[in-house]
């Protein structure tokens, strides 16, 4: 997952800035943040028979003293988009957060990756944020 968050870094701020931002053991590091047993989280795979071909982690964030879900990462590969991998993603991700009782779901991404935002925005999340090049995304789920 470390290695797909560096691919995606690339492709959002270009392949230098992008691998030159974090180092892997930072990158790993923030897997293992993600995954922490002592959070509600969640990791959806989407497979072929031969490979994964793209993940999502969700998890419970806490803000200002309300709790909603959170989408950590999302990862399709590059030859699997334009596929609907992604907005399956999206749904999986979202019945969990309902399951957990999140009454609203968000993701932050860069202002510059305009792919993921369209992605959300396609889904009725609507940009709620923005602080320099963050922006972050957010619906409400239903039940």
């Amino acid at each position: 997952m470390a290695s797909r968050m560096r691919e995606t870094l690339g492709e959002v701020l270009g392949k230098e800035r992008g691998d030159g931002m974090y180092s892997k053991e930072w990158l790993e590091e923030r897997v293992r943040f993600h995954l922490d047993p002592s959070r509600t989280a969640e990791v959806f795979l989407a497979e072929t028979d031969e490979q994964i071909v793209g993940h999502a982690i969700v998890r419970e964030e806490q803000e200002k003293g309300e709790t909603y879900g959170l989408f950590s990462t999302l990862f399709v590969l590059p030859d699997h988009r334009r596929r609907d991998v992604a907005r399956a993603l999206v749904a999986y991700g979202e019945g969990w957060m309902r399951e957990q009782g999140f009454k609203r779901a968000a993701t932050n991404t860069s202002s510059s990756n305009e792919k993921l935002i369209r992605l959300f925005e396609g889904q009725g999340y609507r940009t709620v944020l923005r602080v320099d090049q963050m922006v972050h995304l957010s619906r409400p789920l239903s039940s």
